[in-house]
């Protein structure tokens, strides 16, 4: 799929982009409603502009916005999720290793072969049987003499009889073991070869050539027989024992190796269809493991909304079940639109149909073995989007169903025999495959399950694919459809001739059948056995023969050729009962060559994991992480693939634009290259340099710096929670570069979640983005230079640790500016995700400070201030900052009037200059501004008390609160297990910070410990009021925090003198209440008030707009109505609030 998008120029304060006026433009990618994670995208590719930044901004979103568990909300688990980048003009290589030869249908190592075409022989056990001390017959005819019936008039045949058991009874035919019956013969034509007798008892009382009885049959005669004329006595080998009363179904059938003269033998119309019969020869194709059908998908197209796929199928069974597929199909960017497992390796059948991009429908099922493997089978399998039902048929009746299965199909390519990428291959033979556009009816795939299509069928004209699988040699099959779209078949699967017990369909009805004696009586059986050989042409095998020209694999030839040496002899069920020699014509031994893989270059942009979303609230709007990828200029540009993979991909709802800000960067990014491609390593695998192995790479000559940007997670149980270090080491000598993989998760800015996300792993964290380590070439390889790079990890083996590793180089040019500094980040006050626990804030502001010039910095100049306030500041800062490093400076304030503005939103700005004293020689990316929010504001007379208990690890927390200067006021440390603190806030006016720390890592609560080891115990923290005595919440801290909290609120207010203003007055009398309340007010000037009552879960039930005119309110806040319990009462104005508990009483 390609995706267009109309690119846009705006004047931006999002992402902290300049004020005075860069241009940006924006390419937006995927939206939550984006159906895939896979298109085509064009990036801004103009030779002529300039882009002195690319931000990449991540949002993502539960689905739908909404909060659940499993499949609601936010998807339950963490999955990788990393996003990549497709560039066909680069090129990735990976050291492989390829057989000199590919031979079909073999996997060993030393091939004996031969030119002259071979035979596989079945070994049959046929019986010669005669009577012997006949203590006494009977003999019971049924029908008569008068008609010509056909024996053997084509070289297979199947053909059964019906024989009721009331006309058995009446021609005086007793119950009891039935010995033998003969058949009046006129004309005796050529020997019938495999010639079997087997009979069973049936409740049909006619025959239906749409419904015939294929099995369940005991068989009684087994021998070539020649026929002669007369009564041809047919004695068994083994007796039947009738009832009577049933119905007797006789079933004659033959294999002769071509069609001879036929017998005709005597017999009358039974005056209902008593006979059936199938002469038609039938294949069918045999995938042992390997080989396909390519099927055309043109007529495909015709496929949206409905589908039926019906196929006989003989599975193997000496191997399934299996992980198999027997067919699939996938739309054009390789999402399964159309598969099913016949059976999985678990025994179940699984069919999974439709996928709007987000993943596909799916009904499954246990099912018996006979259900797939040992006997011909009939499947059939439906979908209707419109109606949202998926059905599976076994044998023409209702298996399993599905229900509100809508998403739409869309096949693009179509294999039989295997999955789409040609692997999980079939175990057993198929026929008669079939494909309509068309949910057929029970009805219909009942009465055509056994004939072959034709255009008599009511729903043909939906027919898109037709595979009766009929040509019994070649490497095409036939479409019968209309459409008449011939497949194409891969790696020789081996044409099989039904037998003529096998045959299944193409049954005629008749009322003729031959006249009939059965022998019964008190005769003892004497079973000569008699070894039979038969013999099938075998299929070719090809050799493709591989070599390697330079780093490439080539294919030098193909040849077909056929098997030598000792070949298997095979009974009648596929078990080996012996072998016979074929002399080789020669021998193939099968080695290995070393190449390199080559594919399109594909580079990861971004590796994060998916946070566990049981619970977890993203909000409306979703939470966005903005990631500089300037480093990916050369390639982001014209249209690109971009992917997200992994698993992960539709955990949640994403949003992605790519933010190109016009400009001069400090260094052109010249080029970025994979040294190994990104892909999965074993950890025995990494250490013995069977992956990432040693590379030699050349420096281009036009660089000025280089940079290596690694980006490893590792997985597996102790891959994940062990850390480990890795390295790069150039050109042989001590390591230059070792970097533990590890990350601290316990203060994810997205908490808490639904799993064990706070625990630290090896490199990522559950809803984080992967470090990556930037590793600088400075001073250890110059321009032109062809340098050996290894990476490795050290450290003692683990078994089931892998790693997901993206090593990139970097080349920059020379630096466009000698005194160049950037504002890279406000860290506070931000609304910024990736700082949401430090913010919102009262105190002294941080901002991240990059030197992008070519010199180092030893001091600069810092203006900062709230658009719209009265007081700007500068600081002065003394201090080295090498080219290319950043730092984070805190910004000092002196009071609190500094966050007062007349705007009517709050904006930080801030601007760098003055690098050593001199001028800035890119003024550009010297500012930038960020939205905020103020904390929390508790008026100076309010009664507070932080109350804190702990839980069973309580050496693991302390807490302190500083005023602005960091003097710590409050504290409190060494405190016992499971212990309530109430400590009384009494604090002056001013700005206040809380910080709670928990070493472990696992804050106060975790759900872990209350599974694992509930001796763990839990705890909280919160903030409250004391109103009339009694303690109200203001301010609950989530006590599955991680490692810290930072809390910054107001005491007082903010105001623009250094002095304190008397304060507002906010009262609420009488608390608690029944039915009234009065909410005194004064001190709010003459601005609107909103007054709101909000209960415990923040859902407001009363609002009333005040008109402030006068300084001094007294206001009725009537309560009838309202439940008994605890409420707060809310004052807003403009955008600050005050609150105060209510307690409501009966």
């Amino acid at each position: 799929m390609k995706h267009l998008y109309l690119t846009f120029f705006f004047f931006a304060l999002l992402c902290g982009l300049p004020l005075f006026g860069q241009d940006t433009i924006v390419v937006q990618t995927f939206t939550w409603d984006s159906p895939t994670r896979a298109g085509y995208f064009e990036f801004p590719d103009d030779p002529t502009a300039s882009y002195r930044k690319i931000l990449m901004r991540y949002n993502m979103r539960c689905h739908d916005a909404a909060v659940g568990n499993g499949n609601v909300g936010c998807r339950e688990w963490d999955y990788s999720c990393n996003t990549f980048l497709t560039d066909p003009e680069l090129t990735d290589s990976v050291m492989a290793t390829h057989p000199t030869h590919l031979i079909s249908n073999f996997s060993g190592t030393e091939f004996e072969y031969t030119d002259v075409p071979t035979y596989t022989y079945l070994q049959f056990v046929q019986h010669e049987a005669g009577f012997s001390n006949i203590t006494s017959q009977s003999n019971t005819t049924i029908g008569f003499a008068s008609e010509l019936i056909g024996l053997g008039e084509a070289a297979v045949g199947r053909q059964q009889y019906l024989f009721q058991g009331s006309e058995l009874a009446n021609a005086g035919m007793s119950a009891g073991p039935i010995y033998g019956l003969t058949i009046p013969i006129l004309t005796a034509g050529d020997e019938l070869k495999f010639l079997r007798l087997r009979i069973k008892q049936t409740a049909q009382s006619e025959l239906n050539p749409n419904a015939p009885e294929v099995d369940g049959f005991t068989e009684v005669y087994f021998l070539n027989t020649d026929p002669s004329t007369g009564d041809q006595e047919f004695r068994f080998y083994q007796p039947f024992d009738w009832d009577g009363a049933s119905n007797l179904l006789v079933e004659f059938s033959f294999t002769n190796p071509n069609t001879g003269l036929p017998t005709y033998a005597l017999g009358s119309d039974a005056g209902f269809p008593a006979a059936l019969s199938s002469t038609t020869p039938d294949f069918s194709l045999n995938f042992a493991g390997s080989g396909n059908i390519d099927a055309p998908t043109d007529a495909f197209s015709g496929i949206s909304n409905e589908i039926t796929i019906s196929l006989w199928c003989f599975g193997d069974a000496a191997t399934l079940p299996a992980n198999s597929t027997i067919f699939e199909g996938v739309d054009a960017n390789n999402q399964r639109q159309a598969n099913v497992h016949l059976p999985w390796g678990n025994g179940q059948v699984y069919w999974d149909c439709g996928n709007d991009g987000g993943g596909y429908d799916r009904i499954n099922l246990a099912a018996n073995a006979a259900d797939y493997e040992g006997r011909w089978n009939h499947w059939a399998f439906t979908k209707n989007a419109a109606t949202g039902s998926m059905k599976i048929y076994l044998n023409g009746q209702l298996w399993h169903s599905g229900s509100g299965k809508t998403k739409p199909i869309d096949i693009q390519s179509f294999r039989i025999g295997s999955n789409a990428g040609s692997s999980n291959f079939y175990y057993g033979k198929v026929n008669e495959f079939r494909v309509w556009n068309k949910e057929l009816d029970p009805a219909t795939i009942q009465e055509w399950m056994y004939k072959p299509l034709s255009a008599d069928h009511p729903d043909y004209a939906n027919l898109t694919a037709y595979y009766p699988l009929n040509e019994g040699i070649g490497t095409i099959t036939a479409d019968a459809s209309p459409n008449g779209a011939v497949g194409t078949i891969y790696s020789f699967p081996t044409w099989s001739p039904l037998r003529g017990k096998d045959l299944y369909q193409a049954f005629a009805a008749s009322n003729l059948r031959p006249q009939v004696t059965f022998i019964q009586g008190e005769i003892e059986i004497s079973d000569n056995e008699v070894i039979v050989l038969d013999s099938t042409l075998n299929s070719p095998h090809s050799v493709i023969s591989f070599g390697v020209d330079g780093t490439d694999l080539v294919a030098l030839d193909t040849t077909y050729v056929y098997r030598a040496g000792d070949l298997n002899i095979l009974d009648e069920n596929g078990a080996v009962v012996g072998t016979q020699f074929v002399t080789p014509d020669g021998a193939i031994s099968i080695g290995s060559l070393s190449y390199y893989q080559k594919t399109d270059a594909k580079f990861e942009l971004l590796s994060l994991v998916t946070p566990y979303g049981n619970g977890l609230d993203l909000g409306p709007e979703g939470k966005t992480f903005t990631f500089d990828v300037t480093d990916y200029a050369p390639i982001l540009k014209g249209e690109k693939y971009l992917s997200i993979e992994l698993g992960g991909e539709y955990q949640e709802e994403l949003d992605i634009q790519f933010l190109f800000i016009t400009g001069t960067p400090p260094r052109e990014v010249l080029s970025i290259q994979n040294i190994w491609p990104f892909r999965r390593g074993w950890y025995a695998d990494i250490q013995a340099e069977n992956v990432f192995e040693p590379r030699e790479l050349t420096l281009s000559p036009d660089g000025d710096r280089f940079k290596v940007r690694s980006s490893i997670t590792g997985h597996g149980q102790n891959g994940e929670f062990v850390p480990r270090t890795h390295y790069l080491n150039l050109n042989d000598a001590p390591n230059e570069f070792e970097y533990e993989v590890w990350k601290k998760c316990g203060e994810n800015p997205i908490f808490p979640q639904g799993g064990t996300w706070l625990f630290d792993r090896a490199g990522w964290c559950p809803g984080m983005a992967t470090d990556v380590h930037e590793l600088p070439l400075d001073f250890l390889a110059n321009a032109g230079e062809t340098i050996t790079i290894d990476y490795g990890v050290i450290g003692p083996q683990l078994n089931e640790a892998n790693y997901l590793v993206s090593n990139q180089l970097v080349t920059y040019g020379p630096a466009n500016f000698n005194r160049d500094l950037a504002v890279e980040a406000i860290v506070k006050p931000t609304l910024q995700l990736e700082y949401e626990r430090f913010n919102p804030i009262c105190s002294h502001p941080r901002v991240a400070v990059k030197n992008t010039g070519a010199l180092s910095v030893n001091s600069l100049k810092i203006d900062y201030k709230v658009r719209g306030g009265s007081v700007e500041l500068t600081r002065d800062y003394f201090g080295q900052i090498a080219p290319g490093e950043t730092k984070v400076i805190e910004l000092p304030i002196d009071w609190l009037g500094f966050w007062l503005t007349d705007e009517p939103e709050y904006v930080f700005e801030v601007q760098v200059h003055s690098p050593d004293g001199a001028t800035d020689e890119y003024a550009a990316n010297d500012y930038m501004s960020a939205v905020f929010q103020l904390p929390d504001m508790y008026d100076s007379d309010d009664e507070l008390v932080l109350q804190l208990r702990t839980n069973n690890r309580p050496t693991e927390n302390y807490y302190t609160i500083t005023d602005l200067e960091g003097n710590v006021v409050m504290s409190r440390y060494q405190m016992a297990n499971s212990t309530t603190y109430n400590d009384e806030i009494n604090l002056p006016s001013g700005c206040y910070s809380l910080f709670v720390e928990d070493s472990g890592d696992d804050g106060l609560d975790y759900w872990y410990w209350n599974v694992v080891d509930p001796s763990v115990g839990s705890g909280f923290i919160k903030i409250q009021e004391i109103v009339n005595g009694i303690p109200i919440t203001v301010k609950s801290f989530e006590p599955e925090f991680g490692g810290s909290i930072r809390y910054d609120f107001v005491v007082g207010q903010y105001t623009g003198s250094s002095e304190v203003e008397a304060p507002r007055l906010f009262t609420v009398y009488p608390n608690p209440a029944q039915d009234e309340v009065i909410v005194e007010l004064q001190g709010f000037g003459a601005s609107e008030l909103q007054l709101e009552l909000i209960d415990l879960t923040g859902q407001i039930l009363l609002r009333q707009t005040v008109e402030q005119g006068a300084d001094h309110l007294r206001l009725p806040v009537v309560l009838h109505g309202i439940p008994t319990g605890m409420y707060q009462l809310r004052v807003v104005q403009e955008s600050k609030s005050w609150v105060r508990p209510v307690v409501k009483v009966k």
